[in-house]
């Protein structure tokens, strides 16, 4: 966290800065002598906050901080006097600051301001971070599809990167939905940590049912604090690794632009069946899978494995039989352009995925026999099986016609029945045509418009009863899906009523 102290007196400055130092050991503390400095700096940082002497040679600390305010409209800011000035005070209130403290500041009461400008300040990044997660749903899932007004309504100049997390597995829907929920668990207690007021970040799931991690920067500090972050994430796919479960991460460019960052995810999951071949559990970039992608044998591979390991997933025996065959017939034919370490990645992918006895180099030909036996035992089983499971895609409508105005997700709604959301996703967009976000949209906005209809419901509070904290995101949403933005729907509504009572 980001505080300012701005005094002209040297001592009062370092008094002040050890005390915070005390309460709270983590914080990045700078100084400013003067009004003039107080601006500069917070116009560079964007501190959380500053605590402001008011007599300060130049601009004083009350017309620095009407100067600088609007600015930084986050900044919570303190008055640090020596003189109990009503009129002082008064100033202080209309300008918004949120405490005024006289000098010598008791300790006690720093203690407890500072848990206030904590709070309050976690409360503003997670809003910020709410509105930016909107729009990253919106645009991954085709939800708004002209960003070009939007994307630049009061934004500063930014750069946007993402980080997509792919999950194999050869555990039971319900084991995988746990080892899902145990991972972003994870993820989310550590998020605040990489908190910084010049980076937004959202966390979601793609259409394929792949989560992702989205961050927009404006400066070099929240660059970083980004890298620190998809760092973290590469130490934390290592720790939870299991013989039957690997997260890998795929890495995408620095984006200029919200069409940029969408035709840059969606190279990257095209290019994402490419892990089996360079390695699970791992963090790679877009330059890593390209590599790979130019070596035609080593693609071919892949395809064939990947489209192996989802028909023995999805129980077709034929179809895995026949895509098993092919794979054994392609590694033959090239076997003298396969490394050991491509033919060890693969085994290991599908060790994973379909739990297939692991390579040993010397013995393909026994590992051929065990991938064709897991056929054979396949087969088996679905012979035995009995299928007494409810319909998924119904319960899952059902659910969505329940909660569509609570905080819906495909995350939430796949933990709900215990599956992934990848095969929630997969599932409901093959029976439904459409994917989960886009109808869970439409039902809303449906829903919207029966609300708007009543000429005593305002915007903010549809928005609010089918399921947006943003009435401004609800707004964007139902000018794509209607056609006309809600308080015009509602005026061309009540002259269409108006008109068929005259008539």
């Amino acid at each position: 966290m980001n505080i300012v102290i701005a005094d002209d007196e040297q001592l009062a400055r370092e008094a002040l800065s050890i005390s915070l130092l005390d309460i709270c050991p983590e914080l990045h503390i700078h100084e400013a002598r003067n009004g003039k400095e107080l601006i500069e700096v917070v116009k560079r940082i964007k501190p959380e906050a500053a605590f402001v002497d008011i007599r300060m040679p130049g601009k004083t600390g009350l017309e620095a901080i009407q100067e600088a305010g609007p600015l930084v409209p986050d900044t919570q800011w303190i008055i640090v006097t020596g003189f109990a000035d009503f009129q002082y005070a008064k100033e202080a209130i209309r300008l918004k600051a949120i405490d005024y403290l006289l000098k010598p500041v008791d300790i006690q009461d720093l203690r407890v301001l500072m848990t206030k400008i904590q709070q309050t300040a976690l409360l503003q990044m997670n809003d910020k971070n709410k509105l930016f997660e909107s729009d990253m749903l919106s645009l991954f899932h085709g939800l708004i599809l002209n960003w070009e007004e939007n994307e630049t309504e009061n934004k500063p100049f930014s750069r946007i990167r993402c980080q997509i997390i792919v999950m194999d597995s050869c555990y039971s829907e319900a084991e995988k939905s746990a080892a899902i929920k145990l991972l972003f668990s994870t993820i989310w207690a550590a998020i605040p940590r990489f908190f910084h007021n010049d980076l937004e970040l959202a966390t979601l799931i793609l259409p394929s049912g792949d989560w992702a991690v989205v961050g927009r920067y404006t400066t070099s500090q929240g660059a970083e604090q980004l890298e620190q972050l998809f760092s973290s994430h590469s130490e934390l796919v290592q720790q939870v690794e299991e013989p039957g479960l690997a997260f890998t991460l795929v890495m995408s460019d620095e984006c200029d632009s919200y069409a940029n960052l969408l035709s840059e995810v969606t190279t990257l999951q095209k290019l994402s069946y490419l892990r089996c071949s360079i390695g699970i559990s791992s963090n790679w970039t877009k330059a890593d899978l390209l590599e790979v992608a130019s070596q035609h044998v080593i693609t071919q591979l892949c395809r064939t494995i990947i489209k192996a390991v989802e028909e023995y997933q999805r129980e077709h025996y034929v179809s895995y039989m026949d895509t098993i065959e092919q794979f054994i017939n392609n590694y033959s034919s090239q076997r003298d352009s396969i490394s050991i370490e491509t033919s060890l990645a693969l085994s290991r992918f599908v060790n994973c995925s379909i739990h297939a006895p692991v390579l040993t180099p010397t013995k393909e030909l026994e590992w051929f026999q065990s991938l064709k036996n897991l056929g054979e035992n396949l087969l088996d089983k679905k012979l035995r099986q009995v299928d007494t499971k409810p319909d998924l895609v119904i319960r899952t409508i059902a659910y969505i016609e329940k909660h569509y105005a609570g905080d819906l997700t495909l995350g939430r709604t796949a933990e709900e029945f215990s599956v992934t959301p990848n095969h929630l996703s997969s599932l409901f967009h093959k029976r439904t045509g459409t994917t989960f976000m886009q109808y869970v949209t439409k039902l809303r906005m449906l829903k919207a418009k029966e609300l708007l209809s009543d000429p005593t419901v305002q915007v903010q509070q549809a928005a609010e009863q089918v399921g947006y904290f943003s009435t401004r995101h609800f707004t964007k949403l139902f000018k794509e899906f209607v056609g006309c933005y809600p308080s015009e729907y509602k005026k061309n509504y009540k002259k269409v009523e108006s008109d068929n009572l005259i008539g």
